[in-house]
């Protein structure tokens, strides 16, 4: 017999109306047997578009009758900045420095507030999906919380994932991946490639990244993959102190040594208003793919490298 579904949501796809003047589509299934409850989410940045689709492809071809357990699937949280095609929303907030939200805060915060305090209670496992946008490119990689230890869950929630890389992701106030981790549950941030475009081979390593994670955590029957041989990824972005052209000297991918030129923003005269040299010997996991530029932006992610024990 079907047990009741969690969240007052009913079973298949739905429209939901977090906050007024607000409608998003959700999948939402429970299981025939009780078990551990996921929640997989997209489109938190208006204009990243890999998520949005693995997690469409992924609900289309998934078995419900293979599901153990209460899975919540949201390709677009955020509505207002998807349709727009923005990173933020037309308040000029970032939602994704807003969690968990202020019910009576900016329209930002609300949307926040709903959708944390409606999606993130009781859940056990989470599994963001983000890219780089218009206005970034990003490497792939699975991101964690924590030491990159067995015991760590999330870390071994980022493995099971299956991306080539995994990166120990900063622990930013305002992230839902990271505000759902002060509540207990396991939840990795991934990113896959950027500048406004689709990725083919992203939106299938992400949907095979669904599949693979809701396997290994007894919560849908299917053969589960070893995950390929993987690197550690340690660093944050540098932000701009100026504001003029972003002129990048490396390419995403690029190994770099300590003290080389990175990237220079120059002023509309071609004088050079200021440089970004590697702090160190890395690999260079994020630029900005947007030529314009802005004073404490992201500019450049230097990452070093490590080998998966």
């Amino acid at each position: 017999m079907q047990i009741p579904s969690r969240g007052g949501f009913s079973n298949g796809w739905q429209s939901w109306h977090p906050v007024p003047g607000v409608t998003l589509e959700l999948f939402h299934w429970q299981g025939s047997q009780a078990g551990k409850q996921a929640l997989v989410i997209a489109g938190i940045h208006g204009d990243e578009y890999e998520g949005p689709a693995a997690i469409a492809e992924f609900v289309s071809r998934v078995d419900p009758a293979r599901l153990c357990g209460s899975l919540t699937a949201v390709p677009v949280a955020n509505p207002p900045a998807f349709h727009a095609g923005t990173r933020t929303n037309p308040d000029g907030m970032n939602l994704a420095r807003c969690f968990p939200g202020n019910p009576n805060g900016c329209a930002t915060e609300r949307l926040a507030a709903a959708l944390f305090s409606r999606l993130v209670p009781g859940t056990d496992y989470l599994i963001d999906l983000h890219s780089g946008g218009v206005e970034y490119l990003f490497l792939p990689v699975a991101g964690f919380y924590g030491d990159p230890s067995p015991q760590n869950r999330s870390f071994a929630a980022a493995r099971q994932f299956g991306l080539r890389a995994l990166w120990r992701l900063p622990e930013t106030n305002g992230v839902l991946s990271w505000e759902a981790s002060k509540h207990g549950v396991v939840a990795i941030g991934n990113e896959y490639s950027g500048a406004g475009q689709l990725s083919v081979e992203g939106v299938a390593e992400y949907r095979q990244g669904i599949m693979q994670c809701l396997t290994a955590w007894g919560m849908y029957e299917a053969e589960l993959s070893a995950p390929a041989r993987q690197q550690l990824l340690f660093g944050d972005w540098r932000l701009a102190g100026s504001t003029g052209l972003f002129r990048s000297h490396v390419s995403l991918g690029q190994r770099v040594a300590q003290g080389q030129l990175l990237a220079a923003t120059m002023s509309s005269r071609d004088t050079v208003l200021e440089e970004f040299v590697a702090a160190s010997d890395g690999i260079v996991g994020g630029l900005r793919s947007k030529a314009f530029i802005r004073e404490s932006n992201w500019a450049v992610l230097v990452l070093k490298e490590s080998q998966v024990e």
